[in-house]
């Protein structure tokens, strides 16, 4: 049982925070999403208010055994996701049934402060929990919005990305081309401070396909976890995300980059590479397809949704 219940404090709580995550991964599934690296994102990018919307668990020996918090992709979002990660030592524990409890009150602060409905998301952490009893009511899958992993094998032949006449591809070389890079950037914003520790990490690699002009036309990130291979003996790294400038799409490029840091996981010592997308966006499972990726079976645990009401002013 955490003998102390407060919020994540981070760069403090970094450590013991990835000591957490590597033992929950671990005894499930390496292979399924979110990475460590990608819950680093979402604390640093996603939480609106991280002294509120987040947790961690402490036993008596000061080790995290638990983390919950709510997040989306931008702040006017009628959702929030309600992300949980309890030790496997102490799923039966208590800290189980408070992550969920602290998720739903906080959640109902948040639609009360903004005066509006909300629909609260999250997944079962085990077996024997139900969240039904809590309110919430199993997700309708939406066929198009489903997960689809892929993997491939990086020892196998790897063909080198071929670039148009005069483009380069290279990593981000600093700060100075952050603005140029975001420009590009086609996903939700990346809180600058972290996305600095992205790049000052041997872990983490942003590549980028510039033209004839120096333009940035694409961009690719993908990242490894050394101590998670220690522990799993998987040595599995992930292609993070691929883009192409929409006035440069269906021209190859995707194909050169997503090349590109395959060679980039090899050369770290990866032995397979894995990346998810959503079954709906065709483009980019064609891609994967093409560039030599199988899908592979991974199973999540079940999503369950909540609507979260607006306070009544009557």
């Amino acid at each position: 049982m955490g003998s102390l219940s407060r919020p994540c404090i981070m760069p403090d709580d970094l450590d013991r925070l990835v000591e957490l995550l590597l033992a929950t991964r671990v005894a499930t599934d390496v292979r399924r999403y979110p990475t460590i690296w990608r819950v680093r994102l979402l604390l640093a990018s996603r939480v609106g208010d991280p002294a509120h919307d987040t947790r961690v668990w402490e036993d008596t020996a000061g080790r995290l055994v638990g983390l919950a918090m709510l997040w989306r992709r931008r702040r006017d979002d009628a959702y929030l996701v309600l992300d949980r990660f309890v030790h496997p030592a102490c799923l039966t524990t208590d800290v189980t049934d408070a992550s969920l409890a602290w998720g739903d009150r906080r959640a109902h602060e948040i639609a009360a402060k903004q005066d509006r409905p909300l629909t609260l998301y999250a997944g079962v952490l085990g077996p024997d929990e139900q969240l039904a009893s809590c309110g919430f009511a199993p997700v309708n899958p939406d066929p198009q919005q489903r997960n689809v992993y892929f993997s491939r094998s990086l020892p196998a032949a790897l063909p080198a990305p071929t670039l148009p006449a005069g483009h380069t591809i290279r990593s981000l070389q600093g700060l100075d081309e952050l603005a140029a890079y975001h420009d590009l950037y086609g996903f939700a914003a990346v809180d600058t401070l972290h996305r600095q520790e992205l790049l000052a990490s041997d872990e983490y690699s942003h590549l980028v396909v510039a033209d004839p002009a120096g333009a940035f036309v694409a961009y690719g990130e993908c990242s490894i976890c050394r101590a998670e291979w220690e522990r799993s003996s998987q040595r599995i790294g992930w292609v993070d995300y691929v883009g192409t400038r929409p006035a440069r799409q269906r021209q190859g490029l995707g194909r050169v980059v997503l090349l590109a840091c395959l060679h980039r996981l090899r050369a770290w010592g990866a032995d397979t590479a894995m990346l998810v997308t959503v079954s709906g966006n065709t483009s980019a499972v064609r891609l994967y397809e093409t560039t030599g990726l199988r899908h592979v079976d991974v199973h999540e645990p079940p999503r369950y949704e909540k609507r979260i009401p607006a306070p009544d002013r009557a």
